[in-house]
């Protein structure tokens, strides 16, 4: 399935993004999600990633819930590829709530 979405950090930073997701079904309850998302980053005063065009990898697993939503928790990587004269990588951990529209 196709993605789009994007963060903006405390410190302003900003990622927007676009990329395809996979959902597995892994019970009648239980989704097991992985996605892959090229975008584009500005710093702000936050994290130097190295280079305006990041690449986030991510994996979710989510909880069905009644009314078309899922409760999950995410785990992704920001990274440029090396594309840049540096790569620190950015991780983060998250807890979702989704609604199906």
């Amino acid at each position: 399935s196709p993605i789009t979405g994007g963060f903006i950090t405390e410190n302003s930073a900003a990622y927007v993004y676009t990329g395809v997701e996979w959902n597995y079904p892994m019970s009648e309850k239980m989704t097991f999600t992985p996605s892959f998302a090229p975008g584009l980053y500005s710093q702000g005063d936050g994290k130097d990633l190295g280079h305006a065009l990041e690449f986030k990898s991510e994996v979710q697993l989510s909880l069905e819930l009644p009314k078309e939503s899922q409760f999950g928790l995410s785990y992704n990587h920001l990274s440029n590829a090396s594309l840049g004269s540096k790569n620190p990588g950015a991780n983060s951990y998250m807890f979702n709530l989704l609604k199906k529209f």
